[in-house]
């Protein structure tokens, strides 16, 4: 394992030096980094990955320390002027390039033949401006006017190899299943051949969101709420039954307004099969859950599988409180979508425990 990971490091590195990642580092009609500047690209992507929550003057001169450039003067205003020029996407870019050799691999663990994954919402307080407050919303309160600003984010996670595979940033009332469907459809950008199992907290198992993963072949471990689904609960005589959704006219209603695209699909469909388990918690509250994986997985190995979602929770926990997740560079938008893509790739460098410094890399 420690192998692979120094190999993964140095592909990285060599992919900091490559000239053609100007490319995608560039917004979109920009010819920005294509001549030398004061601060190279791959200098301002190793500070943005070095950074630890300072103010902005102390990340640069921090960097230059420990990079051993004692001599290197750019000037805040003009690091900012060069971030404003970096394309967010380009970490996202690194970290799939960083991963792509381990998952075409046959490292990745498994959960009975699935790569078991898990994605969940949360939200990111982010610098209050005037432009976040039109990108991101504001959550008001009672002791704020203004309210505090916060972004949705959506992460997709690997439970059993504890990789990020991906993060969606948007808009504070953004429907968390529409991040999930982009977090999905990361997926194919990266390659993956692995059957995928995601395992998803109540407030996700919509009837077409269960449509679009059946779409896509990915299979499913969803929390219900006590709403969710009762007509179809309250006709079950055992605690784990294979129950017909019946496409209502109330039903597709809801998905004719909302999502059009699929409305024709499912009404033709008429129904989703899908499977339903209910059980008792020690706290005498009802967990149910509903899934597509055959009954040859038993109840309760999907109830015991289930509360291995809770490691999403912990590694917001980490991003947040350990690595300054939302201590964002300043207050123009694009410095969050850079700050957070880049922190998680950073934490997929170091999630193996092997301490570098990222102004060692070659």
């Amino acid at each position: 394992m420690r192998g692979s990971y120094i190999e993964r490091i140095q592909k990285l590195s060599e992919k900091l030096s490559d000239p053609n990642l100007a490319v995608r580092a560039r917004k979109m009609d920009s010819n920005t980094f294509s001549r030398n500047r004061k601060m190279s690209l791959k200098d301002i992507l190793l500070c943005c990955l070095s950074k630890k929550g300072l103010t902005t003057a102390l990340e640069l001169r921090n960097y230059f320390k420990q990079k051993g450039d004692l001599y290197m003067e750019i000037s805040k205003q003009g690091y900012l002027q060069q971030r404003k020029r970096l394309n967010p996407e380009v970490f996202s870019y690194l970290n799939d390039e960083y991963l792509a050799d381990f998952y075409h691999s046959s490292e990745p663990k498994l959960w009975n033949g699935f790569l078991l994954l898990a994605i969940d919402g949360s939200k990111a307080e982010i610098p209050n401006s005037v432009e976040n407050r039109e990108r991101f919303g504001k959550s008001n309160n009672q002791h704020s006017e203004l309210g505090q600003i916060r972004a949705l984010v959506s992460g997709m996670y690997d439970i059993l190899n504890q990789f990020y595979l991906d993060i969606e940033i948007s808009h504070i009332s953004t429907n968390e299943t529409e991040l999930a469907k982009k977090n999905l459809n990361h997926l194919k950008r990266m390659n993956i051949k692995q059957p995928i199992l995601v395992i998803f907290d109540r407030g996700y198992p919509s009837m077409e969101f269960v449509d679009f993963l059946e779409t896509e072949k990915i299979n499913y471990l969803f929390r219900l709420s006590s709403n969710d689904y009762k007509f179809e609960r309250s006709n079950m005589v055992s605690t784990d039954e294979a129950v017909i959704l019946r496409h209502t006219h109330q039903r597709l209603e809801k998905i004719r307004k909302r999502h059009p695209d699929r409305f024709e699909h499912m009404k033709e469909k008429v129904s989703t099969h899908t499977r339903i388990m209910t059980s008792i918690l020690p706290s005498g509250k009802e967990l149910a859950l509903m899934t597509n994986l055959p009954f040859e997985i038993s109840q309760k190995e999907l109830e015991d599988l289930y509360y291995h979602r809770w490691e999403i929770e912990k590694k917001y926990h980490t991003l947040k409180n350990k690595m300054k997740f939302e201590s964002v560079t300043g207050k123009s938008t694009i410095y969050v979508d850079q700050d957070f893509r880049a922190q998680v790739l950073v934490y997929n460098m170091i999630r193996a425990s092997c301490e570098i410094s990222i102004a060692d890399f070659p």
